[in-house]
């Protein structure tokens, strides 16, 4: 008897420290800078806002020290995380601070910083007065009737933004291409032969347009729209009356755009990284679904926001009624007592695991077997991400002004 006990504490002790070492923290900041806000981005980088002096401020990016600056703005990453930019203000003027360079610049006011979707260019804008000045590919142009965004092409060699004259606005691409002029202009982004996806408003109806060529019939109301990275696949959510809101898919591996079925109400559009598929929150009537392609997935009475994962291999949401649910490919989890769906969910594809953040923990659940993992208690938590690179979900906590990367390993 004694022996069958050793060896069931024995295990039981090992199938602990298994459990355990799943999850590891690591000190990253113990410093008498004061911590003013920390952060982690989806390509992996952490950052870190602190303030050595009175009116003075510093960042740290991924354990790079900045220099000290009286005002930080727009901290950008690009998308392969590999370079990061902002712009930070001295007592003399502003800069353009890049993880390679310090430009000074003569601005009153910093605008927009930005990559191309291949992470190789930068851009950045700045304003005196009425004039904006817009950076990029070793090109500097400058405009007094800039309006709203700037966007850049694939690999950073153009750009497109918006222009107001008067009451009327334009969409342009310096040098190759102007629009007529809207009452009101949103743009999406570049197509992959560089022509621009915009939506343009003419009275009280909207349209989708790819340079000077309409994409959709006029329209109501714009609800929302999204383009992938590369620019192969756009989607557009429509309404086309009070009652009649559908999705409108366009790819280049289409002749023809794809629409959906007619929905009273649409929201939470996700598209696919690299394919010309798409996902909402949709619903009819009563009932509301998850829509995938062409199929629905019911919600009953509840609401959910659906997500792919980073790679596009699989469509995961959640949703609670009287208990939680966890949904990936259409194969439903029921989750354990005491976790929700109302905070962000990260997920490595082709596993058994989701990660959440409580209120003190970075907790990863296998909710397969239904054990939950989790480390070091913190006194604040930023919502997890999960590090393709590192291949194992991560946040930032703090602790008496102490920085913490917690990481679970599936």
């Amino acid at each position: 008897m004694m022996k069958i006990l050793s060896t069931y504490i024995i295990i039981f002790f090992l199938t602990h420290l298994a459990w355990s070492q799943k999850c590891r923290d690591y000190l990253i900041y113990d410093d008498v800078e004061k911590v003013q806000t920390f952060g982690i981005d989806t390509s992996g980088n952490w950052w870190i806002l602190t303030k050595p002096y009175m009116n003075d401020y510093r960042l740290i990016i991924s354990g790079t020290k900045t220099e000290v600056f009286k005002e930080i703005k727009h901290l950008t990453f690009s998308p392969d995380g590999k370079k990061w930019a902002f712009f930070g203000k001295t007592t003399t003027n502003w800069n353009f601070v890049s993880s390679d360079t310090i430009i000074p610049l003569f601005a009153e006011e910093v605008l927009a910083i930005g990559f191309s979707n291949n992470s190789e260019k930068v851009f950045y804008a700045f304003k005196n007065g009425v004039e904006t000045t817009i950076c990029y590919d070793n090109k500097v142009i400058k405009f007094t009737n800039f309006w709203g965004k700037i966007f850049a092409n694939y690999d950073g060699s153009k750009i497109a933004l918006t222009l107001q004259v008067g009451k009327m606005f334009s969409l342009i691409i310096p040098q190759y291409f102007e629009s007529e002029r809207f009452d009101s202009i949103v743009p999406l982004g570049f197509w992959l032969d560089d022509e621009v996806i915009f939506a343009g408003k003419i009275g009280s109806l909207w349209q989708i347009f790819k340079n000077h060529q309409p994409l959709t019939e006029e329209f109501l109301q714009l609800i929302d729209m999204k383009i992938n990275n590369l620019g192969s696949n756009a989607v557009f959510a429509i309404k086309r009356n009070t009652s009649d809101v559908f999705v409108v898919l366009i790819s280049e591996k289409f002749a023809e755009p794809i629409t959906s079925k007619s929905y009273n109400y649409v929201s939470n559009v996700k598209l696919h990284p690299e394919e010309p598929l798409v996902s909402f929150h949709a619903t009819k009537d009563i009932n509301n679904f998850i829509v995938y392609g062409n199929v629905e997935y019911s919600l009953g009475n509840f609401s959910a926001e659906p997500f792919f994962s980073y790679d596009g291999s699989e469509l995961y949401y959640c949703y609670c009624d009287i208990e939680c649910y966890f949904y990936v490919d259409g194969k439903r989890f029921t989750l354990p007592g005491g976790t929700s769906c109302l905070s962000n969910v990260a997920r490595k594809p082709r596993t058994n695991s989701i990660a959440f953040s409580n209120y003190s923990h970075l907790v990863m659940l296998d909710y397969y077997l239904n054990i939950q993992y989790a480390g070091l208690m913190v006194d604040k938590i930023t919502n997890p991400i999960y590090n393709w690179k590192a291949e194992r979900y991560e946040a930032l906590g703090e602790i008496n002004n102490k920085i913490y990367l917690l990481t679970c390993a599936p």
